[in-house]
Order: structure tokens, then C-alpha cells, then sequence
């Protein structure tokens, strides 16, 4: 299974997410480059080639607080809504490391 590789250990703000998202997954499946659209980046979870694939995202927990300061335009903590996303999509098998690792979706 294809495995990609997200370290958001070191993000302190949504921009900062975004960059690791563009390095570790985007970029690598050939997206070019995410601006923060969360229609978006339902999409790019599409991109890669081979299905089923996995997702291994390090420091969700370590960021959540600051980059949770980015509300989306419903009032909800942005990184609620990506983890919804990650959840409707069946393709891409998430797991998350590190402290705490993440929302009770699918963990190591």
C-alpha cells in the first residue's frame, strides 16, 4: 500500500498545516500546491494513483490548539473538519502519530 507521510509536529498556525499538507501529500501525488480550500482538499484525497493508500499524519494533537484558531465559515475548528473529510473517505486509510495521536478515526 502506498504510504504518505505528514508531519505537522511543527505547525503553529493553519499556514502552517497547509505548507506541511502541500509537502508531504500534495506535491507528492501531483496536486501542485493547496491553498486551504477544504473542497479542495476532499479532492486531493482522490489524487493518488493506487487506492486504497495511507495517510500518516505525525502532530495532529501537538498542533490542534493553535491551528484550531482557524475556524471555518460555520464557526467549527478547522481541524474537526478535516478529520470529517478524512472520515468520508473510505480510499485513504489514516493514521496518526505522536503524543496523543488524534480524533478517534483510525490510529497506530
Amino acid at each position: 500500500m502506498k504510504e504518505y507521510v505528514v508531519d505537522l509536529s511543527a505547525a503553529t498556525s493553519w499556514a502552517d498545516f497547509i505548507a506541511a499538507f502541500n509537502e508531504g501529500f500534495v506535491g507528492p501525488v501531483g496536486g501542485g500546491e493547496w491553498n486551504g480550500n477544504l473542497d479542495a482538499f476532499n479532492d486531493y484525497l482522490w489524487w493518488p494513483e493506487e487506492h486504497p493508500y495511507r495517510l500518516v499524519v505525525r502532530g495532529w494533537n501537538l498542533c490542534a490548539a493553535s491551528v484550531n484558531r482557524h475556524k471555518t465559515w460555520d464557526d467549527r475548528p478547522v481541524l474537526e473538519v478535516i478529520a470529517q473529510i478524512f472520515r468520508e473517505n473510505p480510499q485513504v486509510e489514516v493514521i496518526y502519530l505522536g503524543t496523543g495521536a488524534g480524533p478517534s478515526h483510525r490510529r497506530l
